[in-house]
């Protein structure tokens, strides 16, 4: 890394932690100058965060809510260039115009592909998870072909356009934040969510099957539904499951599912159960056979030989035919 570069990132990552909070950002390989400019404009307390970046990846761990860190939902308008979104295992991609919904209490990476240029709206959370029903989600990309959308839309390009001029005090700030939750609820839903009328158990299940990886908290799942953790507690417990068993369960029945596989690929046992948060392989093992009466080994001896056996049959059927 040249000095100029280096020059570059210390003062980007100094701009970027004071705006937007714990970003790890890494430059291109491929790129000589490193550009990274963030500008911060306050509109009666409405944060706003125009930004331009060329670097290769820009990575948000997950908030601490102890730091107050996940204080933000980020309402994200790519003005400029291309750049891919992972979040767990989805990702989607922003082109020039599109606009997304970015969780601070999430981890995620953003991937620019060149020099990019968004802005960048931090929507109090406490004020979203007022606005949005519990179901909604709140992760990903915006649609933009209902009216709502492009109101929203024609809203961020006026914002930023007049963002040096605009002078409001508090209360126009506070409004402006709600116009914009407003706008975002028709857009959000278009994403995809559990029908009206599902039970609590089953919206508590679709946050948590969503992130499965690095499911949220007791408590901050009873703050997206709008209850207290005890009343959730309690549904779990009418349903025969705590939530911590309950998350572990799902997570041994995906491990299950690549495990079934691992004559295919390249994956091993340890590493499955590690990506599935079993950071004990011992203690893998133990609760995969109380789920599924036998080890993680003999899961996948015993599949390999019905699968042998499946290839098998299928080649005699195969001579016989002939």
């Amino acid at each position: 890394m040249n000095k100029l570069t280096a020059n570059n990132l210390e003062r980007w990552n100094y701009s970027v932690h004071a705006v937007c909070g714990n970003f790890l950002t890494h430059p291109s390989d491929h790129i000589n100058t490193f550009i990274g400019n963030i500008q911060h404009h306050d509109l009666g307390g409405l944060n706003l965060a125009d930004i331009r970046v060329n670097a290769s990846s820009i990575r948000r761990e997950r908030g601490n809510a102890d730091r107050g860190d996940d204080r933000y939902y980020f309402l994200v308008l790519q003005r400029a260039g291309q750049m891919g979104v992972v979040h767990h295992d989805k990702n989607f991609a922003l082109n020039p115009g599109d606009m997304a919904l970015l969780d601070s209490a999430q981890p995620f990476e953003m991937q620019p592909k060149g020099l990019i240029s968004q802005l960048s709206i931090h929507l109090e959370r406490d004020a979203v998870d007022r606005f949005l029903p519990a179901h909604s989600c709140r992760f990903g990309k915006l649609q933009q072909s209902s009216l709502s959308g492009r109101l929203l839309h024609g809203m961020l390009q006026q914002m930023i356009e007049g963002k040096t001029s605009i002078k409001i005090d508090n209360q126009h700030g506070e409004a402006l934040q709600d116009a914009l939750i407003s706008l975002l609820c028709p857009s959000l839903r278009m994403n995809g969510t559990i029908k009206n009328g599902s039970s609590l158990f089953q919206l508590a299940e679709q946050l948590i099957n969503e992130s499965l990886l690095d499911p949220p908290s007791p408590a901050e799942i009873a703050a997206r539904l709008n209850v207290s953790v005890r009343h959730l507690y309690r549904h779990f417990e009418l349903n025969g499951v705590s939530i911590g068993r309950y998350i572990q369960r799902q997570r041994l029945r995906y491990s299950a599912r690549e495990l079934a596989q691992i004559g295919n690929t390249s994956k091993t046992i340890t590493t499955i159960a590690y990506k599935w948060g079993f950071s004990d392989s011992a203690h893998f093992s133990r609760a995969f056979k109380r789920q599924y009466g036998m080890t993680p080994r003999d899961y996948c001896a015993r599949n390999k030989d019905i699968h042998e056996a499946a290839i098998s049959s299928s080649n005699q059927n195969m001579i016989e035919d002939l």
